[in-house]
């Protein structure tokens, strides 16, 4: 029974996070995504810059730097689903990794009070 559990345990512990609201991925280890699924996010005052201006389908790892002086977050919507980074400094980094299909963009926003009209991105997504 202890061997059970032991082995359920991870189950529920990765399980206890999912829900119905957008969910994220961070990963520290950018080589684990080819350099072809890489996508620079540069957030500023009023401004989301990403490059290359179009993403290969698949897993995408949006490399996402806070260039501003103040708070930015990143939330990433493609059709019906949809994925977010928390607040990050100025000066901070972080990775957030999408999977993206063929002709769905990528929405980028950044929902911080008196943000969310004004920084927005269309990623396209191609094959």
């Amino acid at each position: 029974m202890r061997r059970v559990a032991a082995l359920l345990l991870p189950a529920v512990v990765v399980l206890a996070g999912c829900g119905t609201q957008a969910s994220s991925t961070v990963v520290h280890n950018v080589a684990d995504t080819p350099a072809s699924h890489r996508v620079r996010v540069g957030l500023t005052e009023w401004q989301i810059d990403v490059a290359p201006t179009k993403a290969l389908a698949g897993r995408v790892t949006l490399v996402v730097t806070n260039a501003g002086a103040t708070e930015h977050d990143l939330v990433v919507l493609a059709g019906s689903r949809g994925w977010t980074l928390p607040a990050l400094d100025p000066g901070q980094r972080s990775r957030l990794v999408v999977h993206a299909r063929p002709g769905t963009p990528l929405r980028l926003s950044s929902t911080m009070p008196g943000q969310l009209h004004h920084m927005q991105a269309t990623l396209p997504v191609g094959r």
